[in-house]
C-alpha cells in the first residue's frame, strides 16, 4: 500500500452530484484506500436523495453536518473543512460536482513530484477544470487556463476560462497566474498554512487565495492534460444565496476584506484596521508584490499589464523599467443592466450609451446599433435586463451611466441614468 494520503475537500451545498461525485472519485482512484474525505455538508431535509448514510460509519470520511440555513458561503464551509485536516501528504480541494479519469490519484500525484524534481519545492496543480454534462456524462476534452479578465468595481479580479489551443503538444504543466476554487492539488500543509476567510463570500475568494499561496512559497500550476471535470451550469439547482436572504450583507463585508488584504482603499491599511485580517494574510516567502511583478497586476490601481490582458503564457517578457511602467493598462470593463420595461418600443434605431463622470461628463461614449439592440434583446428572453458591456482604456473609474433611446415611431425617447453602486 502507497504511504501517501489525500484529504480530500469537498464542500456541498443542496447537490444532487454529491454522491456521484463520491463515487466516481472513489472508483477511479488507483487507490482509494488512501482517500480521506472531509465534506461540508450543508443540506435540507426537503432534499430526501441528499443523504451520506453509506459513509457516516466510514472512518475515511469526516462530515460536517450543517443545516442549510447555517450555512454563511462556500468560503465558510471551506474553512471549515481545513479544520478537518489531520496531517494527510497531499490535499485536494473539490466541489461536490466533477468526474474523474481513471488513475486520477496516480495522475496527479506523479504531476506533482515531476515539478518538484525540476526545483519546485511547493507545487500547486489549479484549474477552471475542462466540464462535463450531467445529464449525458459527456465531457470536453480540454485543457483551460485561467485568465484576466477585469477588476471588478469592488475590487476582485473577475477570472474566466481559456482554451489552451495547444494543450495537446504539452508535455508538462504550465505556470499559472490564478487559483480556482474548485480544484486545487498540493501539499497536504496547505490546509494549514493558506487558511479560508470565512468572511469571504464569493467573488475574492481565487485571486485573493492565489496571491496568498504564492507568498507562502507554493508556485502556481495548471495540469496539461485533463485529469478531472466540473459541472459550471447547474440549472435548476439551489444556491447558498437562493437560500439565504443576508447574502448581499456577506458579499458586501467580503468586498471590503479583499479591498483591505490589498490595500485597495484610498489609504493603506492601518495597521490597527490589518489586525483584522491576523491568519487570512500574506504570507513571508514572498510578497505581495512579489506576486504581482510574477502575474503582471497592480491590485491598488486595478491595472493589468498587457501581457496578462492579452492571455500570453508566463513568464512576463524580460522589459526595461520603462518598458515594463509603459506595459500597465488601466481597463474598465463595465455591465450596465437596463430593465427591459424601462425600453417599451419595438423599433429602436440606437440606443446612446455613456459612462459619466461625477459632474456629468462622458468618460467614454460607445453608441449600440439596431445589430447590438436586437442581440441584447434577443439574448435570454427570460431574462428582465439587457446587459450592455463597454470597455475603455482609463483610470477614471465611471460615476454613473445613461441610456438614451432613438425609436423610428418616438424619435428620441426618455434618457436613463443611474449612479453605479461600487460597494
Amino acid at each position: 500500500m502507497p504511504k501517501h494520503t489525500i484529504f480530500v475537500s469537498i464542500a456541498a451545498y443542496r447537490d444532487p452530484e454529491l454522491l456521484k461525485t463520491l463515487k466516481d472519485c472513489l472508483d477511479k482512484a488507483k487507490y482509494p484506500e488512501t482517500l480521506r474525505f472531509g465534506i461540508a455538508w450543508q443540506h435540507s431535509p426537503d432534499d430526501a436523495w441528499d443523504t451520506l448514510d453509506e459513509y457516516k460509519d466510514n472512518p475515511n470520511f469526516k462530515i460536517d453536518d450543517i443545516p442549510y440555513k447555517e450555512s454563511q458561503g462556500v468560503c465558510w464551509a471551506r474553512n471549515r473543512i481545513q479544520n478537518l485536516y489531520a496531517g494527510e501528504t497531499y490535499y485536494l480541494q473539490l466541489d461536490s460536482h466533477h468526474r474523474f479519469i481513471e488513475n486520477w490519484d496516480d495522475i496527479l500525484i506523479k504531476m506533482f513530484k515531476d515539478l518538484k524534481k525540476k526545483g519546485s519545492k511547493k507545487p500547486l496543480l489549479t484549474a477552471y477544470l475542462p466540464s462535463y454534462d450531467p445529464a449525458s456524462e459527456s465531457r470536453l476534452e480540454d485543457v483551460w487556463t485561467l485568465e484576466f479578465d477585469r477588476f471588478l468595481p469592488q475590487g476582485p479580479i473577475f477570472i474566466k476560462p481559456h482554451n489552451h489551443p495547444n494543450w495537446k503538444e504539452l508535455q508538462e504543466p504550465i505556470k499559472a497566474r490564478f487559483l480556482s476554487g474548485h480544484f486545487v492539488f498540493t501539499l497536504g500543509k496547505w490546509a494549514e498554512e493558506v487558511k479560508y476567510d470565512p468572511q469571504f463570500y464569493f467573488h475574492g475568494e481565487e485571486s485573493s487565495l492565489a496571491a496568498r499561496s504564492f507568498t507562502y512559497g507554493y508556485d502556481l500550476y495548471h495540469p496539461h492534460r485533463p485529469v478531472i471535470w466540473h459541472e459550471y451550469t447547474r440549472a435548476g439547482k439551489t444556491k447558498q444565496w437562493d437560500d439565504d436572504p443576508t447574502w448581499p450583507q456577506r458579499d458586501s463585508l467580503s468586498y471590503s476584506r479583499f479591498r483591505k488584504l490589498f490595500d485597495m482603499d484610498e489609504v493603506p491599511c492601518s495597521p490597527c484596521a490589518r489586525k483584522q485580517l491576523k491568519g487570512f494574510d500574506f504570507g513571508t516567502e514572498r510578497t505581495k508584490e512579489d506576486y504581482e511583478k510574477y502575474a503582471g497586476l497592480r491590485f491598488r490601481t486595478r491595472q493589468v499589464h498587457r501581457h496578462t490582458y492579452e492571455y500570453k503564457s508566463l513568464p512576463l517578457p524580460e522589459q526595461t523599467v520603462q518598458e515594463f511602467e509603459e506595459s500597465f493598462l488601466s481597463k474598465q470593463k463595465v455591465c450596465i443592466d437596463v430593465y427591459k420595461g424601462a425600453l417599451p418600443e419595438k423599433d429602436y434605431e440606437a440606443l446612446i450609451i455613456a459612462l459619466l463622470d461625477e459632474n456629468g461628463n462622458d468618460l467614454f461614449r460607445q453608441d449600440a446599433d439596431k445589430n447590438e439592440i436586437n442581440n441584447l434583446f434577443n439574448s435570454d428572453p427570460n431574462d428582465h435586463f439587457i446587459h450592455i458591456w463597454r470597455e475603455y482604456e482609463d483610470n477614471k473609474k465611471p460615476h454613473s451611466w445613461r441610456v438614451w433611446p432613438y425609436s423610428t415611431s418616438k424619435q428620441w425617447c426618455d434618457r436613463l441614468e443611474e449612479v453605479i453602486k461600487y460597494e
